[in-house]
């Protein structure tokens, strides 16, 4: 989905209660944070706050699939929401529901790293072997033209239809229903997705003069109802069946893309965007007026994301040290400054990127609003 406007988190105190429903989705509390939504959206008077209501409740309803609540509520005819996450709303409206089916026992299946760092592993796309990116900064699914040439897949083509990439382009795109996707033993059927053109899913690298060819991404529309462990060390990814338990320490949040709580070593609380689809961790502009004795210097390097890697000038921090949580503090080099928007509404301390991980564990479950990491 194309990315939503992006404000500081800092500065919502007189916004007539999108600061407030913000609180609610930090503590995990969506459902909550929807009722409060919805009635500012409808009684209102202020036309900027009206707009950032819409679109905030469309993104709490898009992650959850309920689509019938956002027709009930108006927000297909909301001139404010991108038009092309109105079409996707739409469609998939019109549409059967994913349906996941999921195997007793935990899956275990091999792991690799791509060349840029995302950990990628072997899928079954209506019963054709590829292998798919596990990207939490994927919003959705996403699978390339070939592919859906190759399983023979209906695409609903709308010229107005984009997805924003990691450097805010805006990329052509269709959308199709996946009949079925396995992952060893769990299937998932009709999975909409974005299908994007091939030239748009290979990513030059520099260093091994060539380009890195993509099959297809699996998104945080799927990965958000999986309990997934990534075992960068061992190479291995874990399955299951999330098991919804009482949380008292939630961490994990949903605002147009997943967000951990952390905090500055003196815990002063920060708000990190996770990515596994980007190798490294970057950070965000407020970071810069939070953390005191960080040095940054501006460097020339090869940068970016789908459908737009070059040679960039950014600023980088030489060292960034982050208390992920009470006993554990998790210390980056080389941070480099984010290219693009990540998630809407509020701009990010920071984005983690498979590095938080490196040589170790990163286990996303989101539905008890908690991500672990080992290293």
């Amino acid at each position: 989905m194309k990315k939503l406007k992006v404000f500081d988190l800092g500065n919502q105190k007189s916004d007539e209660g999108l600061g407030t429903a913000l609180e609610f989705i930090i503590m995990g509390e969506d459902s909550i944070a929807i009722n409060h939504l919805k009635q500012l959206y409808n009684s209102t008077q202020n036309s900027l706050v009206k707009s950032e209501a819409a679109n905030l409740l469309f993104d709490l309803y898009f992650t959850r699939s309920e689509w019938s609540q956002i027709e009930t509520d108006g927000l297909l005819e909301e001139p404010s929401i991108e038009k092309s996450n109105r079409i996707i709303a739409r469609s998939c409206g019109m549409s059967e529901p994913p349906l996941y089916s999921f195997p007793e026992s935990p899956i275990h299946t091999p792991m690799k790293l791509s060349f840029s760092g995302c950990p990628t592993i072997e899928v079954l796309i209506n019963g054709k072997k590829k292998f798919f990116w596990l990207d939490t900064g994927a919003g959705m699914t996403v699978i390339s033209s070939t592919l859906a040439n190759e399983c023979s897949m209906n695409l609903l083509k709308e010229k107005e239809m984009v997805v924003g990439n990691s450097t805010n382009q805006d990329l052509d795109t269709d959308l199709a229903f996946i009949h079925s996707i396995k992952i060893k033993d769990l299937l998932i059927r009709n999975q909409p997705a974005l299908v994007l053109s091939d030239n748009l899913l290979e990513i030059p690298l520099p260093d091994k003069k060539g380009n890195m060819v993509i099959d297809g991404i699996i998104g945080w529309d799927i990965i958000q109802h999986l309990h997934l462990e990534i075992d960068y060390k061992a190479k291995e990814v874990l399955i299951q069946k999330p098991i919804t338990k009482e949380n008292k320490d939630r961490n994990l949040f949903f605002c147009g893309a997943p967000f951990i709580k952390v905090s500055s070593l003196n815990e002063k609380p920060l708000y990190f965007g996770l990515d596994t689809g980007a190798n490294k961790t970057h950070f965000g502009q407020p970071l810069l007026s939070k953390l005191d004795n960080l040095v940054v210097e501006n460097r020339l390097i090869h940068a970016g994301g789908i459908g737009d890697v070059k040679e960039r000038e950014i600023q980088c921090i030489n060292y960034l040290s982050i208390q992920f949580n009470s006993q554990q503090d998790i210390t980056f080099a080389n941070v480099r400054m984010m290219l693009s928007d990540f998630g809407s509404f509020f701009t990010p301390d920071g984005v983690f990127g498979s590095d938080i991980a490196k040589d170790g564990r990163l286990i996303i479950d989101y539905a008890n609003r908690k991500v672990d990491v080992f290293r």
